[in-house]
């Protein structure tokens, strides 16, 4: 599954579940999104959408994350940042619910918040689809 965000100005970018789940955690934990919000950002078609305004406080919040980190650290599905490399997962109709490790699984990458930061400082707002 992945999601398609819209600007009001730029280019779209699409991002997966994976890394779009614990971004959205980092804004709700920051305060920079309420729980509705959260929810509609979390989920296709359902309005989810970020003013011009909350954009640009969103970019200085990565901003000062990304000051914390560095390039090829993530931070992971509980916002604890890692410095291991993600696992590779492979999911069949046998694998077992304990043998994912979904804190791991879940987690976005010093690259992506860049590339995220940037996108929120000129989109002038966006939207999810």
């Amino acid at each position: 599954m992945s999601f398609i965000l819209v600007p009001n100005h730029g280019e779209d970018i699409q991002v997966n579940a994976w890394t779009w789940r614990p971004t959205l955690e980092l804004l709700r934990a920051e305060n920079l999104v309420s729980s509705e919000n959260y929810e509609r950002l979390g989920a296709n078609g359902c309005g989810g959408h970020v003013d011009a305004e909350l954009a640009r406080r969103i970019a200085a919040v990565i901003e000062r994350k990304l000051a914390a980190m560095q390039p090829g650290q993530r931070i992971l599905a509980d916002l604890t940042v890692s410095s291991s490399p993600k696992k590779n997962v492979t999911i069949t109709p046998v694998t077992k619910l304990e043998e994912i490790d979904a804190i791991d699984f879940y987690s976005t990458s010093y690259e992506w918040l860049v590339r995220f930061q940037e996108f929120c400082k000129e989109s002038g707002g966006f939207k999810v689809v």
